[in-house]
């Protein structure tokens, strides 16, 4: 399981730019599991939000953002390769 704070905001913010060097430096199959973690985490997410109140909503936001950053950073090694 990959540590999503390492990309996300935890206890310390990440800014973006720290974000995007960490997933350039990542390998493949590390943005794949980086990818399933973080939509099994959405789902958790929505479930909260329907069920209760969701203590950080922003944080809904954040992941689908790594979501697209992920996807961008496999395709254009996709690309490269190619």
């Amino acid at each position: 399981m990959a540590d999503l704070n390492k990309y996300l905001s935890g206890a310390k913010p990440v800014k973006v730019h720290e974000q995007l060097e960490r997933l350039r430096e990542a390998d493949e199959s590390e943005l794949r599991e980086i990818l399933k973690d973080v939509e099994s985490e959405i789902l958790s997410l929505r479930t909260q939000a329907i069920l209760q109140n969701v203590e950080n909503p922003m944080r809904l936001r954040a992941i689908r953002k790594m979501v697209a950053r992920v996807h961008t950073e496999l395709r254009a090694r996709e690309l490269k390769a190619a």
